[in-house]
């Protein structure tokens, strides 16, 4: 009996042993963070967000049951990337006023977290300026991006505790975002070489076409993969277009709606949808189109919500208004102080590129149709905060034409009826007060001269 006893005494140490050592399925999360003004910030897991509360002097400890993965800390300007495991304890430092450079993590294996917070500023920094990097011509392009890509594995490698799952999620997300790099090229390179015309030669697609872009788990985990997903059909959808003289917009549907993969097809078809329906000159056709092509129902309500919108913008539907816009020129200007003329109205701002792009062509037309019964009218959407900066560029770029701002940026009213999603965006309207074109052509593109005329302007 002494004997039994003895190996029960004995055996209850090493129970309680093998029970300490049981990994814990939970993570502590503690540290300070100073300037956040609401003492709020969102932190992201692969299972969810939760709210992180600061305290008022900046601490906060919270006990993490998202899981073991990757994390984002963020609120609208800033975030933080971090990789954590089951079983640890980490403790952040940070100023959010420069969160990134004053970021400073301690705790069990930190490897994987100061990879990701280091990982895109290393990439930009090898890189350089996007523009020079996409200017090169080809073979130069490719050699770079080769060289960028083995320097992008080699970081990874260079730290020696990252997670097995993080490494070789990382591993794939490298790759992607090299071939992703491959596939921006042809677009980028025209629009920073200012070459509408340039193509690529006959292999360079060779590596991204023997990608698979039916791999649904890749595409849920999001990443690179997915953007690649998007350039590889929307690049299929262009060439359709060119080799059948098919409509972009509805190419695009043809090609989305015959994706295999439900969720990487629907994803696409809602994509391009909600812009390109605002830009059809078929938007019946369209419509009816996208209903016979999607299956998801969410996504079928939502396009029928801006197609019902939409109607209210056809030709010689009375026009939205604007009332009061602040103009440069002083005083307030409605859209009803034009009634008897056309009115051409060029919504913008001042961070837009594309935008600014068109301001030669503009410029030239108004000289043009000087003295003529039309008005053009320039409504920029820059926020309250960008006033100063709007006037500062219309004098600078001596802007022509009736230089308003609109009163509420992209929330204005007469922004939100025209349902405009982005910029430049060009309307004409009769001197009635009737849409002539809800989409009208850009100035740089002849067609607006071929309406003008059509129009006896």
């Amino acid at each position: 009996m002494k004997i039994k006893i003895a190996l029960l005494l004995l055996t209850l140490p090493l129970m309680s042993c093998a029970e300490s050592k049981q990994k814990k399925d939970y993570i502590i999360f503690s540290g300070k963070i100073e300037n956040v003004p609401s003492n709020k910030l969102m932190l992201g897991g692969e299972k969810g967000n939760i709210t992180l509360e600061l305290n008022d002097d900046g601490s906060f400890l919270d006990t993490l049951n998202l899981g073991e993965g990757r994390y984002v800390l963020f609120d609208s300007r800033n975030r933080l990337d971090f990789y954590f495991t089951n079983g640890s304890e980490y403790n952040l430092t940070a100023d959010l006023k420069n969160f990134k450079k004053s970021a400073k993590l301690t705790g069990t294996n930190t490897d994987g977290s100061h990879y990701l917070m280091t990982k895109f500023e290393r990439i930009k920094n090898l890189r350089g300026n996007n523009t020079e990097f996409y200017s090169l011509n080809e073979n130069d392009f490719i050699a770079k991006e080769k060289e960028l890509a083995q320097s992008y594995i080699s970081y990874l490698d260079s730290f020696p505790n990252l997670p097995k799952a993080l490494k070789k999620t990382e591993r794939e997300e490298l790759n992607y975002y090299h071939l992703l790099a491959l596939a921006k090229y042809p677009t980028l390179h025209r629009m920073f070489t200012k070459q509408p015309e340039f193509k690529v030669s006959k292999d360079f697609f060779k590596e991204l076409d023997t990608v698979n872009y039916l791999n649904e788990s890749a595409y849920n985990r999001g990443g690179s993969y997915r953007n690649l997903v998007s350039a590889h059909f929307n690049r299929k959808a262009e060439e359709l277009a060119m080799q059948e003289g098919t409509d972009k917009y509805f190419a695009k549907l043809k090609v989305f709606g015959e994706i295999p993969v439900d969720k990487i097809k629907n994803n696409l078809l809602i994509s391009a949808a909600t812009s390109d329906i605002s830009h059809t000159d078929k938007l019946d056709e369209y419509y009816q189109t996208f209903l016979t092509v999607s299956t998801e129902s969410k996504h079928k309500q939502t396009i029928q919500e801006k197609y019902e919108k939409l109607k209210l913008l056809t030709k010689d539907q009375v026009s939205p208004i604007f009332t009061d816009y602040e103009n440069h020129a002083g005083g307030t200007t409605s859209l009803s102080d034009f009634k008897g003329k056309y009115v051409y109205i060029d919504v913008w701002a001042t961070w837009c590129a594309p935008c600014i792009a068109e301001i030669p062509s503009l410029k030239k037309i108004e000289k043009q149709y000087h003295n003529k019964n039309i008005e053009f009218v320039s409504i920029s959407i820059d926020a309250e905060k960008a006033r100063e900066s709007w006037r500062k560029m219309v004098e600078r770029k001596e802007l022509g034409g009736v230089q308003l701002i609109a009163d509420n940026d992209w929330k204005s009213e007469f922004i939100k009826s025209y349902q405009i999603k982005g910029i430049p965006r060009f309307i004409l309207i009769d001197p009635k007060g009737n849409i002539v074109d809800a989409n009208a052509p850009r100035p740089s593109d002849p067609k607006l001269i071929e309406v003008f005329n059509t129009l006896n302007i």
